[in-house]
């Protein structure tokens, strides 16, 4: 019979409500959690582990990563290697992210199966690091954005073939490059797939039970992504030509919104770039990337007033931002309008839900015992979420103890 440990810190957010928990204590066996209970109620003979200044609360989701990057400035240099050497940068990113509190990752694109064999060695417990799901190889027209990674695709049929393709690599999601990025010769002001291909991938997804998130840079790839029927958008910003930032298009956050699509607004691709720029004192391009910052910080906003579910992402490998960023995430969202739990459940229960994620996101019982103990109370300081002390994953202690 699996050994019962209750873990008793000074407060507990289960994710479950915004509320937090004092006096209560969270039973772990079996990989599990068994129940959150009150202190005073628990057995006589119980194992109990203290957590003193502690709030024990599910670990972190991050839906949007590239764990073949190295956020070290470059775009798709990493490449260059083997991918037996990127699968192992792969795992490395991973166990940096759950040291950080982020038990789960989504890979939204990562060179053939890179992702995919990291993954399973994780699994196996070959290698300490927080769980990926992984979509493989980003769809995307031949040299578009995230050509890279090898998932070049044209026309409806040329399309289902793909996503069937990924279906049997294993892949847990498809990821559809909707518009033009950051790759050279692309345009982010400009749609990529038509309404016709995109129609086919999520036609094609659903029916094998997969789901289906879309890159989009510009109103006319989300216009298109919500006429599909995709479960979430990546990104959600209205760059116009000349990759300068256009205003808000009520109309298609409107359809977002009424489709019920998600938006994962990667808010902190912009803060790290200009923290970048400030110190390199380079004005011109800090002056466009302020643009960009409120650009990207206006859409969320509208967003989030229309109703629109927001969750944490940080585009993590990409540029310069690390595979720890989630906190900084949670706390953009915060700025956007969302109220303390729920931006702390955008990066927990919300997630899991959106992104179809089975027994993790939440503290109750039956859930995977993916918990992190945080210094502080998250909901009245989200810089706590930066002060991660201790880690939990599938109920087994991750990394050093700093208790």
């Amino acid at each position: 019979m699996a050994r019962s440990v209750w873990y008793v810190p000074d407060r507990v957010f289960t994710a479950v409500d915004d509320r937090i928990l004092e006096g209560h204590a969270v039973e772990v066996a079996d990989g599990r959690v068994g129940a959150v209970a009150p202190v005073g109620g628990l057995p006589a003979d119980a194992a109990v582990e203290r957590l003193p200044g502690l709030t024990l609360m599910p670990g972190m989701i991050d839906a949007h990563v590239h764990l073949d990057l190295l956020a070290e400035g470059g775009r798709f240099e990493a490449l260059d290697e083997e991918d037996g050497v990127l699968a192992v940068a792969v795992a490395a990113h991973a166990r940096c992210a759950l040291l950080a509190g982020v038990t789960t990752v989504r890979d939204c694109g990562s060179r053939g199966r890179t992702a995919l064999d990291a993954r399973r060695a994780i699994e196996l417990g070959w290698t300490e690091a927080a769980t990926i799901k992984a979509s493989g190889p980003s769809l995307t027209v031949p040299k578009g954005h995230c050509w890279p990674f090898g998932g070049e695709v044209s026309g409806p049929e040329g399309c289902r073939r793909s996503v069937r393709e990924h279906k049997a690599a294993g892949a847990d999601f498809i990821k559809v490059v909707g518009s033009g990025g950051g790759t050279d010769n692309t345009y982010s002001w400009q749609p990529s797939f038509s309404q016709e291909e995109l129609d086919a991938i999520v036609d094609e997804a659903h029916t094998l039970g997969m789901r289906v998130t879309v890159h989009c840079l510009c109103g006319e790839a989300m216009r298109r992504a919500a006429r599909a029927g995709a479960d979430q958008i990546e990104h959600g910003q209205f760059i116009v030509e000349g990759d300068g930032t256009g205003p808000v298009e009520p109309d298609v956050i409107d359809a977002v919104a009424a489709a019920g699509v998600a938006v994962t607004p990667t808010l902190t691709v912009a803060l790290v770039q200009l923290e970048r720029l400030d110190r390199a004192g380079d004005p011109v391009r800090l002056d466009r990337w302020k643009e960009m910052r409120d650009g990207w910080f206006d859409s969320a906003r509208a967003m989030h007033r229309a109703g629109v579910t927001l969750v944490t992402g940080t585009d993590a490998g990409w540029l310069y931002v690390d595979f720890a960023a989630l906190p900084r995430e949670v706390a953009a969202l915060r700025e956007v309008g969302l109220g303390a739990g729920e931006s702390l459940r955008a990066a927990t229960s919300t997630a899991s839900r959106v992104m179809g994620l089975d027994g993790v996101g939440s503290i109750a019982h039956g859930q995977r015992a993916d918990l992190i103990g945080v210094e502080g109370n998250p909901l009245a300081d989200v810089a706590a979420l930066s002060r991660v002390r201790w880690v939990m994953a599938g109920g087994r202690l991750a990394g050093p103890s700093t208790m």
